[in-house]
């Protein structure tokens, strides 16, 4: 069922209310208290989802200034591209910039490596590092086993 036009202006009212107050350190049982929240789970459930649909329409504003700012700049490069392909000093310079700027804009010039851990991964590793210290664990066990053993000698 979708919500009137006054239970969203209500619900974003609420949500922006409970931002301001995580943000001044409140607790997710305060903001459930002062807000009006079934409980403290639903206070966190809602200020999480008002801070993910914030980063997707910042997200969105961005790449549609992005994609202005390049259209923008073909517009530019298609003005000076003639004179620079015949040779013309200045064309070539302002060429180069454009094709520069664009390059920056879409991260052309920085081929940076990203490694994107995910929770699976760093499980894994966790399990990785926990088997090696229990192996270790073991060995060093066995080691002390062995050296009371051989203190005690032979047994008979």
């Amino acid at each position: 069922m979708v919500a009137s036009k006054a239970q969203q202006a209500f619900t974003a009212e609420r949500r922006a209310k409970a931002i301001r107050l995580k943000i001044n350190g409140a607790s997710y049982t305060e903001i459930a208290e002062q807000l009006g929240y079934s409980s403290r789970g639903s206070a966190c459930s809602d200020v999480r989802r008002a801070l993910e649909k914030h980063v997707i329409e910042e997200g969105l504003a961005v790449e549609a200034w992005r994609e202005l700012e390049l259209a923008r700049l073909d517009i530019l490069q298609k003005a000076v591209w003639e004179k620079a392909m015949e040779g013309d000093p200045r064309s070539i310079e302002t060429a180069l910039k454009i094709l520069d700027r664009r390059a920056k804009m879409l991260g052309l010039d920085s081929a940076v490596k990203l490694e994107v851990l995910t929770i699976d991964a760093l499980d894994a590793q966790i399990q990785r590092l926990e088997a090696e210290l229990g192996r270790n664990d073991l060995a060093s066990a066995d080691g002390e086993a062995g050296e009371a053993e051989a203190a005690e000698g032979p047994s008979g």
